[in-house]
C-alpha cells in the first residue's frame, strides 16, 4: 500500500463533495424559467453559484462570498462573486455580509431565494452589531480558534455577536426561501453550519456567555456587556436540503476501496475531540487489527481539535493527528496513514494534511527530530515540512471536514 492509493481515496471523497457532483439534482425542484435570487457564502460558494447559473441561466441573480483563492473558474452570470478572509474575518467579510443582507431584504415575496451555504461562512460573512467593533470581533475569533473550543461552541458565540448569523440572513428575506447546504459540521446540525445563517436556532446569549466562561475569555471585555443584553434570535421559515457531508464523502471512498478488493471499516463518521487523544485510540485499533492478521482500511471523518494554549507551534488537527499516530504506532511495519482536510487547508498553512508510514519515525530520528517535543509544541507543520510528507492539493472549493484513512497490511 502506498501514498498514491490513499491519496486517490481522499480525492474521491473530495470529488463527490464538489458542487458539480452533489448540487445540480437539487435545482430540479425549481423551474428554469423563474426569476431566482441566489445568495451564498462559504468555501464552496463560487462553484455552487456556477451550478446555479448553469441551471437557471440569466434568470438567476444575486451574490455569494467565498474565500480568497477560491474564486470560480467558470461563469456565474448575474451572480456576483465577492472575496473575503478565512479563518479570521476582514473588512471584506463585513461588506460582503452587509451586501447579502441588503440583497435578501430587497427580494419580492413572490420570488424564490436559494441560499447556497458551505463551511467557512462564519468568517466570510461577518457583520458585528453597531456597538461591537470589527477589532473586538477579530479578537474574539482569534481567541476561539486557539481555545480548543469545538466548531459548535465557536459558532454559538459567533452568532450572538452578529446581525447576520443565527437565521438572521433568511429572516431578512420576504421571499420563498430554500437552503442548499454542504456540511462541514460533525453531525450536520444546520444551526452550526456557517453559524446557521438561514435556519432556526435555539441557542441564547447566555449559552454564548457560558462558553466564554468555560474557556477563560477576558472578563473585562466589552463583548461580555453586549452579550448580557443581546437580543434573542429570530423565527425563520424555509426549506432546507443537505447536499453533501462527511458520510457521503467517506462512503464514496469506501466503495472505491472495496471495488479494488480491500476490506474496510468506518471507525466513525463523526469523530470529535483532541487530535492526539483520537490518534492514540486509532493506533490501538490499527495495532489490534495487525495482531489479528487482518489487512484492512480504517476510515474516519469528523473534526478534531488542537488546544494550543501558549504554544507558538503551527499546523492543524490532521497533521497533529498524524504526528501523534507516528508516536503511538512506534514504527510498526505494514501500517500507513493519510489524514487531510477536504477543503485543502489544515490549520493555518496551505497544506491539506500529511502521510505517514513505518519509515516516518525512523526518518525523524535520523534528522534528530523529537516527536514528543513536536507534539508538546503542537508543531506538526514543522514536523511534516522537515520530512517532506505533506499532502498539498490547493483549494478544493468544498469542505466536508476531515478525511482519515489507515491501512493495515
Amino acid at each position: 500500500m502506498n501514498k498514491v492509493f490513499l491519496l486517490s481515496l481522499y480525492e474521491e471523497a473530495v470529488r463527490v463533495s464538489k458542487p458539480k457532483h452533489c448540487l445540480p439534482q437539487y435545482f430540479n425542484a425549481f423551474s428554469k424559467n423563474d426569476r431566482v435570487c441566489v445568495l451564498g457564502v462559504g468555501k464552496a460558494a463560487a462553484d455552487m453559484a456556477v451550478e446555479a447559473h448553469n441551471y437557471f441561466g440569466s434568470n438567476a441573480y444575486g451574490l455569494v462570498v467565498t474565500r480568497y483563492g477560491y474564486e470560480n473558474t467558470e461563469s456565474t452570470g448575474n451572480i456576483e462573486v465577492r472575496l473575503a478572509a478565512h479563518p479570521v474575518p476582514d473588512e471584506n467579510s463585513v461588506t460582503g455580509a452587509n451586501a447579502l443582507l441588503a440583497a435578501a431584504s430587497s427580494v419580492e415575496p413572490s420570488e424564490s431565494v436559494i441560499f447556497l451555504i458551505s463551511g467557512g461562512g462564519s468568517s466570510l460573512a461577518c457583520a458585528p452589531p453597531s456597538t461591537v467593533s470589527l477589532e473586538q470581533k477579530l479578537s474574539l475569533h482569534k481567541f476561539l480558534l486557539r481555545s480548543g473550543a469545538s466548531i459548535e461552541e465557536m459558532n454559538t458565540v459567533r452568532k450572538h455577536v452578529s446581525v447576520i448569523k443565527g437565521g438572521r440572513l433568511a429572516a431578512a428575506s420576504k421571499g420563498q426561501n430554500t437552503s442548499l447546504v454542504i456540511s462541514d459540521v460533525v453531525g450536520d446540525d444546520p444551526a452550526f453550519i456557517a453559524s446557521g445563517l438561514t435556519v432556526q436556532d435555539t441557542t441564547t446569549p447566555q449559552d454564548a456567555i457560558a462558553i466564554l466562561d468555560k474557556y477563560g475569555f477576558d472578563n473585562a471585555s466589552p463583548l461580555r456587556g453586549y452579550l448580557a443584553n443581546a437580543p434573542l434570535l429570530p423565527k425563520v421559515k424555509g426549506d432546507y436540503k443537505l447536499v453533501a457531508n462527511a458520510q457521503s464523502a467517506i462512503d464514496a471512498a469506501v466503495e472505491m476501496a472495496k471495488a479494488s478488493g480491500f476490506s474496510t471499516r468506518v471507525i466513525s463518521y463523526t469523530e470529535k475531540g483532541e487530535a492526539q487523544e483520537v490518534a492514540k485510540r486509532h493506533a490501538q485499533i490499527a495495532l489490534e487489527c495487525k495482531q489479528q492478521g487482518k489487512p484492512i482500511l480504517l476510515f474516519s471523518g469528523g473534526e478534531l481539535t488542537v488546544t494550543l494554549g501558549d504554544s507558538k507551534g503551527e499546523g492543524g488537527p490532521n497533521q497533529e493527528y498524524l504526528l501523534a499516530l507516528t508516536k503511538y504506532l512506534d514504527g510498526e511495519p505494514g501500517i500507513c496513514a493519510l489524514a487531510a482536510d477536504t477543503d485543502g487547508v489544515d490549520g493555518s498553512k496551505d497544506v491539506a494534511g500529511g502521510f505517514i508510514d513505518e519509515s516516518t519515525l525512523r526518518n525523524a530520528k535520523r534528522k534528530k527530530i523529537d516527536v514528543n517535543a513536536m507534539l508538546a509544541e503542537h508543531n506538526s507543520f514543522g514536523f511534516f515540512e522537515s520530512l517532506e510528507s505533506h499532502i498539498k492539493v490547493g483549494p478544493t472549493r468544498t469542505n466536508v471536514n476531515d478525511f482519515r484513512v489507515i491501512y493495515v497490511s
